[in-house]
C-alpha cells in the first residue's frame, strides 16, 4: 500500500504543478453512455476455434508510456500492467509468454525505441552518432542490457504491445528495423539496428489508449516555456529528498544526458542538476513527441508497415454536455485526472479544449472526448492509415489497423489495472488469444 501511495503522489504532483486549480462543478446535464465490459470477449477471426494450444507462442513485448516504470521498480511491489496485479507473468503463466519492458519513462520516442530494441534483443545501447551529436547527449550508454529475448529475429518474432505513449513507441522501432536510418549509416561504425535489414522481426503491433495523432495535454500542461515533463522529473526528484527509498523504486532513465545520481551525490544537487540539464532546451524528450505536430511529422517519415498486424484499443473516460457539447470526466475518473480533464470557459481542459494557430495542427471539438489523459480521437491509428473495425469475417490484412473499439468508461489508468479495483486479467487474456491467431 505505502508503494501504491508513493506512485498516487507522483502523479498527483504531476497535475497540481502543472494546472492551475480550477472548479470540477459540473453545471449541465450529461448524455448517459453505457459502459463497455472489460471483460467482453474479443471474437476471434473465422476459422480460428479458439481452443488453446500449449507452448509456442510468439512473446509479447509490453511496453509502458510516458512516466511509466519497468519491472523491479516500486519495489517490486507495484506493476505498471495491472498494479497490485502482474498482467505480464499472469499471461505467462497461462501460456502466452509475455515480457515487460523498461524504457525511459520522459525519453524522446527515438531514444525509448532504441532502448526498447536492446531491452529486447541484449547489448549496449547505441542511440546513434548522427542523432547524438544533433540533440548533444552520449551516443552510448555504459549500461549493459542482458536481452529479455535475444533470441529475436525473423524466425523468432514478437508482439509488440504499448500503452499510450509506448504504443508510439513501438510503431518507430518497427521504422527502425525495416527501414533501418540513412544518416546513421553514413558512420562506418553504425549500429547494427541502423541497416534497415530487419523486415518480420515484428508478428504485429497493439496499441492501447495511445494518442497516435498527438494530445493535447502536451498544450494544456505548460506554464509558461517550461515542459510539463520538466516539472514531472523535477516533483519527483524533490519528493525523494523527503520520502526514503524512493531512489530504488523508480528511474528516469536518462544516463544519456549524465543524469544519473552519482555515489554521494544529495538529492537537492541532483535535483538541481536535473533541472539545469541541456535536455529542456532540445526537442529530444518525450513532451515535444506527443505534440500532435511531432504526431504529423512521424506519420510522414515512418509509414505503417506492409508486413506488420496492427490492432488498437480506444479508451474512454468522458460525458458529452447536453448543452455545450463539452466533455464531462465521469465521476468514476481517477480524481488525480480530473483538473486536467475537466472543462471551464476560462481554463479550459482536455474536454473542451480549443486552438487555431497559423502553421499549427488545429484543435477543434473532435479531440474533446478523452479518457482523463489522452484524446480518444486518434487512438484507433494514425491519420492517413487504414484504418477498420475489427471485423472477425474479413480476414486480417496485414499494414491495416484493426480498430477493436472504444471501451466506454474507462481512464487512462483503469485499463493497466492502476487504481482500477477489478481485474483487467481478462482484458489482456483476450488480447493474447486475438495475437495468437496470426501466428
Amino acid at each position: 500500500m505505502l508503494v501504491k501511495n508513493y506512485l498516487i503522489i507522483l502523479v498527483m504532483l504531476l497535475a497540481i504543478a502543472c494546472k492551475k486549480e480550477s472548479s470540477l462543478s459540473q453545471k449541465e446535464e450529461v448524455a448517459n453512455e453505457a459502459v463497455t465490459p472489460l471483460d467482453k470477449a474479443i471474437p476471434l477471426p473465422a476459422g480460428h476455434s479458439g481452443m488453446h494450444r500449449s507452448g509456442g507462442h510468439i512473446p509479447i513485448i509490453m511496453v509502458h508510456g510516458l512516466g511509466g516504470f519497468g519491472p523491479g521498480e516500486m519495489g517490486g511491489l507495484y506493476h505498471y500492467w495491472g498494479g497490485q496485479d502482474n498482467i505480464p507473468q499472469y499471461l505467462t503463466g497461462s501460456g502466452y509468454p509475455a515480457y515487460e519492458a523498461k524504457v525511459g519513462p520522459v525519453s524522446s520516442n527515438w531514444d525509448r525505441a532504441i532502448e526498447l530494441y536492446y531491452y529486447i534483443k541484449g547489448g549496449y545501447v547505441d542511440y546513434g552518432k548522427f542523432h547524438s551529436s544533433h540533440f548533444g547527449h552520449a551516443q552510448k550508454r555504459v549500461r549493459y542490457f542482458p536481452g529479455i529475448y535475444p533470441e529475436w529475429d525473423a524466425a523468432h518474432p514478437v508482439h509488440l504491445l504499448g500503452h499510450s505513449m509506448g504504443g508510439i513507441t513501438v510503431r518507430k522501432l518497427v521504422a527502425l528495423l525495416e527501414q533501418g536510418n540513412a544518416a546513421e549509416r553514413t558512420d562506418p561504425a553504425h549500429a547494427d539496428i541502423f541497416n534497415g535489414d530487419k523486415t518480420g522481426w515484428v508478428r504485429s503491433v497493439t496499441t492501447i489508449s495511445t494518442p497516435h495523432n498527438g494530445a493535447t495535454l502536451s498544450y494544456l500542461l505548460l506554464d509558461g516555456n517550461i515542459p510539463f515533463v520538466r516539472k514531472m522529473v523535477t516533483w519527483v526528484a524533490a519528493l525523494a529528498g523527503i520520502v526514503p527509498g524512493i531512489e530504488k523504486i523508480y528511474d528516469f532513465s536518462l544516463e544519456q544526458w549524465g543524469l544519473e545520481q552519482q555515489p554521494g551525490e544529495s538529492w537537492n544537487a541532483y535535483a538541481q542538476r536535473v533541472e539545469d540539464s541541456d535536455i529542456w532546451s532540445t526537442d529530444d524528450y518525450s513532451g515535444h513527441d506527443v505534440t500532435p505536430e511531432a504526431a504529423v511529422a512521424a506519420q510522414a517519415t515512418e509509414p505503417d508497415s506492409r508486413n506488420v498486424y496492427y490492432f488498437s484499443v480506444t479508451t474512454k473516460a468522458s460525458l458529452r454536455g447536453l448543452l455545450t457539447g463539452w466533455e464531462y470526466p465521469r465521476l468514476d475518473m481517477n480524481p488525480v485526472l480530473m483538473p486536467i480533464a475537466f472543462p471551464t470557459p476560462i481554463l479550459m481542459g482536455l474536454g473542451n479544449y480549443t486552438r487555431n494557430v497559423p502553421g499549427k495542427i488545429v484543435i477543434d471539438s473532435k479531440w474533446w472526448p478523452n479518457d482523463g489523459a489522452a484524446n480518444t480521437y486518434g487512438m484507433s491509428g494514425p491519420a492517413g492509415s487504414v484504418i477498420r473495425p475489427y471485423d472477425p469475417a474479413v480476414p486480417l490484412e496485414k499494414g491495416v489497423w484493426n480498430d477493436v473499439g472504444v471501451y466506454n468508461g474507462y481512464d487512462h489508468f483503469d485499463v493497466i489495472g492502476i487504481g482500477y479495483f477489478f481485474s483487467v486479467r481478462p482484458f489482456y487474456t483476450n488480447i493474447a488469444r486475438l495475437l495468437s491467431t496470426v501466428e
